[in-house]
């Protein structure tokens, strides 16, 4: 749950949030410079970061992560045919961003030859840090520190023809140190590859692609054809004792996945016809020992052997038709079918080094088969009303088979589910959208499946010259049951944004997010051999958001920017760690009902136009993250951090 959170949480704030770095003002003359028969535009920032980081390093690492040092923060270059008949190409751009060791770098480039050829190129790295569950003084078994590098090649032959060919590459690797159960719990060798204690993961992924597109009888055709390889291997030094022993890759997973997708469409008068179709035939071969104790506390009691090789077809079909009958009413069919089978031997062993037992579970084949389709209608009434509604059907076959004796297991649930909305401008800078959708599931596969849901959501969007202010609001209810345990969950979600600027060298920027999650579930376990009786979980979550920027301009020659992000989980608004008491009556689990966290970002930014071309810059951005997880108290220092970010920079254009 902390993970889920963290992640919505950070994702809300990097969708809204400016960081300070790099730059955001132009550079050099707006319309580029002409050189021979080409024009050029072009900026290039570069400048020093440093932080200071206090607290908790690496709960730091983990969320934000940037360093200290040199870097070309931002650069941007672009070269374009004045006439279109460049004689080698017509565009070429690159765009750059952190290089230089910031934790999130990236490049694009794209060269391009009118009617010939075009190419495009798109890299970036990630430093991918992961303490593991760390709140509340727990120690974590898993940690990762890892670089993260895509990169993507596609070539198109004939980009603006009615016939093209596609060419593509793409490589993916994870790879550096890791400190994980999977080979034997946190050994503790004398490092002679790795510090002690840690693994080295690699994961690499190869993909490569051909296609074409071409049109006939008035319908474009396109398909492509893939092979990705994918490859994880660990490399450790020490067995499970802890004794250094030769370097070796343990614990292999390797697999390939060739692929097919093809795509049909076409727009007439009044039809439109969109058919889409992939199939992807994946192969899979793994081999996985993991030990059941740390070496310090005894012998290992439990060797554990999950082995096997596996293949996971996937099919998918869609079909998409819109019928305009008249100028005001639309008629929009889709269906989809969907299979996947996972089957192969694969064989779960474990070994008690106590009472020689053997425990083995086999698994043999899961299938699971969906078609789905789905009508809408939608009817403009007038130029200030309209009205859409829709109906949904779904059926799903899960089949089971976990070995060559054992019975086949078999689940259909269906799934009816209708939508309803209405749209209105009353006025020409006014829109409001108002919809929902009401489904019922007949036998849900899992307890968090849908049932018995509901959903509403509300739009309005108001534009007027430079002033923009729009809100939404969104909530999702849905109640199941089955026989082993219980879930219900209602979320809601509410949201407003002004955007205003009152004057060329004024703006205004504020948005303001709330979410609310509560879910009550089941808990089934076993203690000391018995499963206790009317055992639940109340989640109580209640996520503000809120962010504000102002740039403010000082004739022509200074920009000023100042922003502030605020982020808190509220909770239930508990004042003691057990809360009110509802639900479970274990301590451990009444505690884990909510997760309060406090991150706040304030930052400011200054741009001195010192020429034409040149400009210099600096800025400041504090980081401050506080959780009380656990407590219901404020956590000491070594379980919150507090960075302090600055940069200093030259944005220049040749």
């Amino acid at each position: 749950m902390k993970t889920t959170i963290l992640i919505l949480i950070f994702t809300v704030a990097g969708l809204a949030q400016q960081v300070v770095a790099p730059t955001q003002a132009p550079v050099g003359p707006p319309s580029g410079d002409n050189t021979s028969d080409y024009n050029v535009v072009n900026s290039f920032e570069t400048g020093y970061r440093w932080v200071t980081v206090g607290g908790d390093r690496d709960e730091y690492r983990s969320q934000v992560n940037y360093g200290s040092g040199i870097r070309l923060l931002n650069s941007s270059f672009s070269m374009f045919s004045r006439d279109g008949h460049g004689k080698f190409f017509d565009e070429l751009t690159l765009n750059t961003q952190g290089l230089g060791n910031d934790p999130y770098e990236s490049a694009t480039l794209r060269i391009a030859k009118n009617n010939l050829y075009r190419f495009d190129m798109n890299w970036r790295l990630n430093d991918y840090f992961n303490p593991g569950l760390t709140s509340a003084g727990q120690q974590s078994g898993n940690f990762r520190d890892t670089r993260f590098t895509w990169q993507d090649d596609d070539l198109t032959l004939f980009p603006q023809s009615k016939i093209k060919f596609f060419l593509g590459y793409s490589r993916s690797v994870q790879d550096g140190p890791e400190f994980t159960s999977t080979g034997g719990f946190f050994a503790q060798p004398q490092a002679s590859v790795l510090p002690a204690g840690f693994n080295e993961v690699r994961e690499a992924t190869n993909e490569y692609r051909i296609g074409n597109e071409f049109q006939v009888l008035g319908f474009t055709v396109n398909w492509l054809h893939g092979w990705q390889d994918f490859k994880e291997d660990f490399l450790t030094n020490s067995d499970d004792s802890g004794a250094p022993i030769p370097p070796q890759l343990l614990n292999p997973y390797h697999g390939t996945s060739p692929y097919w997708r093809v795509a049909i469409f076409t727009n007439r008068k009044w039809f439109s016809l969109n058919a889409r179709f992939t199939y992807t035939g994946s192969r899979r071969e793994f081999v996985a020992e993991q030990s059941g104790f740390l070496p310090a506390a005894g012998p290992n009691t439990l060797q554990t052997v999950t082995l096997g090789n596996g293949q996971r077809p996937v099919a998918t079909g869609n079909l998409t038709f819109s019928l305009f009958l008249t100028p005001k009413l639309t008629f929009t069919n889709t269906t989809s079918v969907y299979g996947v089978r996972t089957e192969g031997n694969a064989e779960f062993l474990q070994f008690n080094n106590d009472t020689g037992q053997i425990l083995s579970q086999d698994f043999e084949y899961l299938g699971i088969r969906t078609i789905f389709n789905q009508s809408d209608l939608n009817y403009q009434a007038r130029n200030w009303i309209g009205f859409f509604a829709g109906y949904s059907y779904s059926d799903r076959l899960i089949r089971s088979i976990l070995g060559p004796d054992a019975p086949a297991y078999e689940q259909t649930n269906i799934v009816n589910a209708g939508t309803f909305g209405v749209r209105l401008r009353p006025i020409r800078p006014l829109t409001l959208l108002l919809g929902g959708e009401i489904g019922h599931n007949s036998q849900p596969f899992a307890p968090k499946s849908l049932r018995e849901y509901q959903s509403l959501d509300a739009r309005i969007h108001y534009k007027q010259k430079s002033l923009t202010i729009s809100a939404y609001a969104h909530s999702s209810y849905n109640n199941n049951s089955i026989t082993l345990t219980a879930y219900a969950s209602h979320a809601r979600t509410y949201a407003a944004n002004v955007s205003w600027t009152p004057f060329g060298w004024l703006s205004f920027n504020a948005d303001y997010v709330k979410l609310h999650l509560d879910t009550l579930g089941g808990l089934s376990f076993f203690d000391n051999g018995e499963l206790p009786p009317n055992q639940y979980s109340l989640y109580v979550s209640n996520l503000h958001t809120g962010n504000l920027g102002v740039r403010f301009a000082m004739g022509k020659r200074v920009e000023l920017y100042a922003g502030y992000s605020h982020i808190q989980d509220t909770g239930d608004g508990r004042s003691n760690p057990l809360g009110n008491g509802f639900g479970t009556t274990i301590p451990e689990f009444q505690i884990a009902q909510a997760f309060p966290i406090r991150y706040l970002s304030p930052m400011g930014r200054v741009s001195i136009k010192i020429t034409n071309r040149v400009r210099w810059n600096a800025g400041y951005q504090y980081y401050g993250y506080h959780e009380d997880f656990f407590t219901g108290q404020d956590f000491l220092p070594d379980r919150a951090y507090r960075a302090n970010t600055g940069y200093t920079s030259v944005l220049w254009s040749f």
